[in-house]
């Protein structure tokens, strides 16, 4: 994982910064007119005291995890730490991620500090790297479990119906492509084609024996991403350093050095079968820990109508998603607006409060986050 020097493009980096930053500011600029973040809204009665500390609780415990969930990558990747150290570096990189400039940042923080303790760069990049498609991944499933679970509420929303054709066909070819990309990786194209071959036979079914709309228009789009995604285990082997597509496209430029990167941190993990499904255990538990805080927050906001929990978990882990673009203080702006503008739609437009949700989320985990601070500065003594 090699991350560009500090002294290297700085003008860009620092008008990146602004533009983003500007951007931020006009969404949050945006969701105060309409009315979506609004101070009253972020007031908690004080009946309501022991539910905001059991959120706080969750959100905490959640956010903890994630050192548990970094013991097992780095593992995998052959390097053992204890949990304390993980604990230090995830707190660090969560103060980064929050109070910085987003992910990128965080991520750059958690490699320093690994590799102070660890001495082996290259295998830290590769598991924050498979650590961050694990995640990445896993909000695609969750997405897609919220659009199913919730059938009812997309059936029943003109908007929704159009959107979710599309955003079920993209959420189930990335996955899918990626699952049996690495499969071939790990196991030979035969393996992964074989295991692809599953899918499109389940969204045959579906397609039979679903009636109206699942069966008519969702079945049919599932159905062909799932045969596009059997491409992946074919082509996956030729990203290799070796293979056809990497040597004629993209050998000595800075996409192949990426694209390199990302393979050999996939490949490290080949024999570490097991590390992985731990790890895309404690992820899921992760990511659902804090929907359900999300949605405890909700409940006792001071709020014209309250969300129910289907809603909210239609919502929030597609608005987790739009977070991974990069912008500053992890997504400001950006998951608020993604949340606002889903939460209407799978409320049918009762629900107008869902940035004030959010923001709510954002202001504690941000101040969790602050514990960060601490170990930056006792690691400067």
């Amino acid at each position: 994982m090699n991350y560009p020097e500090p002294a290297s493009n700085r003008r860009k980096t620092f008008i990146s910064n602004i533009l983003k930053s500007l951007f931020a500011g006009g969404l949050i600029f945006w969701l105060i007119r309409s009315g979506g973040i609004r101070p009253k809204y972020l007031m908690v009665a004080a009946d309501h005291i022991p539910v905001l500390g059991a959120a706080c609780l969750i959100i905490a415990l959640g956010m903890s995890l994630g050192a548990v969930r970094y013991v097992e990558l780095l593992k995998g990747a052959g390097l053992p730490i204890s949990l304390k150290d993980s604990f230090k570096i995830s707190a660090i990189m969560y103060f980064f991620t929050q109070c910085v400039m987003g992910s990128a940042s965080g991520d750059v923080a958690r490699y320093f500090y690994t590799t102070r303790i660890t001495g082996k760069g290259a295998r830290v990049g590769a598991a924050i790297i498979v650590d961050r498609i694990i995640g990445i991944m896993g909000l695609f499933m969750f997405g897609g479990l919220g659009m199913a679970f919730n059938w009812s509420l997309v059936e029943h929303s003109p908007e929704l119906r159009i959107l979710a054709v599309p955003a079920l066909g993209i959420l189930c070819l990335i996955w899918l492509s990626v699952l049996l990309g690495f499969l071939a990786l790990v196991r030979g194209r035969m393996a992964g084609f074989a295991v692809g071959l599953i899918f499109p036979g389940l969204a045959g079914i579906l397609c039979v024996l679903g009636s109206g709309f699942l069966g008519e228009e969702v079945g049919p789009v599932l159905f062909y991403a799932a045969l596009l995604s059997l491409a992946a285990p074919l082509i996956a082997p030729e990203f290799l350093e070796t293979g056809v597509i990497y040597r004629i496209f993209f050998k000595d430029s800075k996409l192949g050095e990426k694209i390199g990167e990302v393979v050999s941190a996939l490949m490290l993990y080949r024999n570490s079968a097991g590390t992985v499904l731990k790890i895309v255990g404690l992820t899921a538990i992760q990511h659902f820990s804090f929907v359900f805080a999300i949605y405890l927050l909700a409940r006792i906001q001071n709020l014209p109508l309250l969300p129910d929990f289907n809603e909210v978990f239609f919502a929030a882990p597609l608005s987790f998603l739009a977070g991974v673009i990069p912008a500053p203080a992890a997504g400001l702006g950006v998951n608020e607006a993604a949340f606002e503008t889903l939460l209407y739609l799978g409320s049918c437009g009762s629900v107008t409060a869902g940035a004030s949700i959010f923001l709510m989320y954002r202001i504690w985990t941000t101040l969790f986050s602050l514990s960060g601070l601490y170990f930056v500065m006792r690691s400067k003594k």
